[in-house]
């Protein structure tokens, strides 16, 4: 059955007061203590007297004072269970009740916050749930004051939902402005215990009580506030403490997982391109959540970079912009997801993402907070990326400084040091210079440097050429630069820097000389030809017939031979280096090649009276190259043993049949090739020191390893000083398939 419900005249004057107004407090209790002795109101013009045993004055002013202070006496929420206390003590000194219990609304139930009587357990069911047909459940639905005379009267599932044997029951809603606050609910072992009196009493003292739960509200609000503004402080204390970025959103995540608890933080940095990055996470899968990169809008993150708005999603399963794939990549449930923006000049710079925060969270409260804590974090994040790009940017420059190839040095006016980089310490390592006398090693000594400065006023470089002398080494020419400094510091400074051009100068000078060299090789044949031709024209004007006419064009015709061969040598390397040169491969006698290296260089071996021995194989196979090349190889090579063996010496060329190669050795008996030299004999234009007056155009040697390379070859140098030198080379048997597609057949 439903309760009927009691709805007596409320009392006037019972409004909770402010806890300084005394004037106040003396007025309503005068005026509460003067009802009570002359009765309440049940209707009006009617005055309900109170019954023998009434309680004496003495107690009701003793009573209601104690009420008054104990509903405004907190020092905070933490005090609210002792204050009720408080008040069902004084309570029971002006109503006859057996126990009494203040519940507190708690989502869909009621849970007694503290409870008086004469055992030590609660009168009570503890829990009441609401959504039960209970008498507490409808008192508190109807917000009316409930009063059963006796409970046994009461259906049995009724009765029962009560707990306990008691008789009568008394429940007295806690509203204030609207708001549910609870259930006053006293009872008694006795059917009709409580009177009409007892009623009005504890409705009155029910007053105190909401105005005790409203200021523990109050001050509970006011210790949340404090609690907020002393987090803010902290946080505002904490991210600027760091320009560190990867610190600046650790501290970011330690801040909101301290402060909220949830069950995982989660930081994303929004990149230029809208995606987002986790940087810091907490919680089980953090390894796993950091370095996670998503697309531009994808997941809630990704809607709130591109959005720059706050999200609170209680169900992420039922929100299509919930990223399910990272629970399914990290093995993590995500319920809930309450996502923030760091917004920095109207761009979200970052998002902050509570992962399955606490049930009780306050939603409007927690966006305050975190919208705070995001105005907070954006300018410490932007200025710690800011410096860590300055410094990296620093740091790049100041690498480029250090590992400069050229060496870089800082004066000042006076000519000091202020800073170099590695490559100019080494340079005044081995100019036995410190920085206090670095000039010297820099081209500036005496009066260079002021003059040098003074060039710097009309234009903006200083560039000269000088030569450093090095113990015990060769010298080393430098191209050196002076530039004026105006940003470097507020005094005048000066950048040196300076090209090590030692390489080139040697180089131009040996091209050089190696052009002269080729000058005079091309000259001698070109000398025999005009001198022939001059010769043979004379006698043909004499009519001389006993000038050796057939002698002076073989002079002629094999010059000419000379100085193709020496031309082609130099236009076929070249072509051989960059690859340009086709081989003509052909199959041929090998004995026949070398028989015509011998016919060419015999001239030569005749005029220096050296003897050639030529060892080859009884019968040799056929071979295959391109004929013209390897003709030039030997001919090159037994030139360049010709020019280095003595009068009268002796030149080994041999021949061995291998399983796959062919190979090959001239030999001399020349002053042979120091070791620092054989590393390089057979570059181009290198000549080695020990060659003396003997001349050579520098690509001979070069164009030998080109040629056999490019058949697939190797050559090498096998040389001790004072002992000749050995040039070998291999050809293969069968040339690469490459080489001989072209072949016939």
């Amino acid at each position: 059955m439903k309760l009927q419900t009691s709805a007596p005249q409320e009392p006037a004057g019972l409004q909770p007061h402010r806890e300084n107004d005394d004037s106040g407090v003396n007025n309503r209790l005068k005026d509460l203590w003067m009802r009570l002795r002359n009765g309440f109101k049940t209707q009006p013009g009617e005055v309900q007297p109170i019954e023998n045993g009434a309680v004496k004055d003495s107690t009701i002013q003793q009573v209601l004072t104690t009420l008054a202070h104990a509903s405004h006496r907190f020092a905070g929420a933490a005090d609210l269970t002792e204050v009720l206390n408080l008040i069902l003590r004084q309570m029971q000194k002006v109503v006859t009740f057996d126990g009494a219990v203040v519940f507190l609304t708690e989502k869909e139930v009621l849970r007694a916050r503290t409870w008086f009587g004469t055992s030590g357990e609660s009168p009570v069911n503890p829990v009441i749930n609401l959504q039960e047909d209970s008498p507490a459940a409808q008192a508190f639905h109807a917000q009316q004051p409930t009063y059963i005379g006796d409970l046994s009267a009461l259906p049995e599932a009724q009765s029962q939902a009560t707990g306990f044997a008691w008789r009568s029951w008394f429940g007295i809603p806690l509203t204030s402005g609207g708001e549910k606050l609870g259930l006053l609910l006293i009872v008694g072992k006795q059917p009709q215990q409580f009177s009409d009196t007892d009623r009005r009493w504890a409705r009155s003292i029910a007053e105190y009580i909401i105005a005790a739960l409203r200021n523990a509200h109050f001050a509970e609000w006011a210790q949340r506030g404090a609690a907020r503004q002393a987090f803010l402080l902290e946080a505002a204390r904490t991210l600027s403490a760091t320009l560190n970025s990867d610190e600046v959103l650790q501290q970011l995540l330690n801040l909101t997982l301290k402060y909220f608890q949830p069950a995982a933080v989660s930081i994303a940095l929004v990149n230029a391109d809208g995606s987002t990055t986790f940087q810091a996470a907490s919680g089980q899968v953090a390894d796993q959540m950091v370095g996670l990169h998503l697309p531009p809008g994808k997941g809630i993150v990704g809607w709130v970079a591109e959005h720059g708005e706050a999200v609170w999603v209680p169900d992420t399963y039922a929100d299509q912009r919930f990223h399910v794939q990272t629970d399914q990549q990290t093995g993590f449930r995500t319920e809930a997801i309450y996502a923030a923006p760091v917004i920095q000049k109207d761009h979200a710079v970052a998002v902050i993402e509570m992962i399955n925060p606490a049930q009780d969270m306050e939603v409007q409260e927690t966006r305050e907070i975190m919208s705070a804590l995001a105005d907070l974090a954006a300018p410490a994040i932007q200025n710690a990326i800011l410096f860590e790009q300055v410094y990296n940017a620093e740091a790049r420059y100041q690498q480029l400084f250090d590992l400069n190839l050229d060496p870089i040095i800082i004066l000042d006016e006076a000519g000091t040091v202020l800073d170099l980089n590695q490559e100019a310490q080494s340079l005044l390592d081995v100019a036995a210079a410190s920085p206090q006398n670095a000039l010297t090693a820099m081209g500036l000594a005496g009066e260079r440097f002021a003059e040098a400065k003074s060039t710097l006023q009309a234009q903006k470089t200083d560039i000269w050429e000088y030569a450093l002398p090095i113990a015990e080494e060769q010298d080393r020419t430098f191209k050196a630069h002076l530039t004026a400094l105006p940003r470097y510091r507020p005094e005048p400074s000066f950048q040196w820097l300076a090209h090590d051009i030692t390489d080139r100068v040697a180089l131009e000078t040996m091209r050089e000389q190696l052009s002269n060299m080729i000058i005079h090789d091309l000259r001698g044949p070109l000398n025999s030809i005009i001198n022939s031709i001059e010769l043979i024209r004379a006698a043909w004007q004499q009519k001389d017939l006993t000038m050796p006419i057939e002698q002076l064009l073989q002079i002629s015709l094999r010059s000419a031979q000379r100085m193709d061969r020496l031309i082609n040598t130099i236009l076929d390397t070249a072509r051989l280096r960059q690859g340009e040169r086709p081989l003509s491969i052909t199959s041929f006698d090998v004995t026949m090649l070398l028989r015509e290296a011998e016919e060419i260089s015999q001239p030569m071996l005749t005029h220096r009276r050296q003897t050639l021995n030529m060892n080859l194989p009884a019968a040799p196979p056929m071979i295959q190259g391109d004929l013209d090349l390897l003709r030039r190889v030997f001919t090159n090579l037994l030139s360049n043993a010709i020019k280095f063996t003595p009068n009268g010496g002796v030149i080994d060329l041999d021949m061995v049949v291998e399983d796959t190669m062919f190979k090959f050795s001239v030999r001399d008996n020349g002053p042979g090739i120091p070791l620092n030299e054989q590393e390089h004999i057979f570059d181009m234009y290198t000549r080695g020191a020990a060659t003396g007056q003997i001349q050579g155009s520098g690509v001979g040697l070069a164009f030998c390893r080109l040629a056999i390379e490019a058949h697939g070859g190797h050559i090498w140098l096998n040389s001790t000083p004072g002992e000749g030198a050995t040039f070998s080379f291999t050809i293969p048997r069968t040339l690469p398939p490459e080489l001989t597609e072209a072949l016939p057949g």
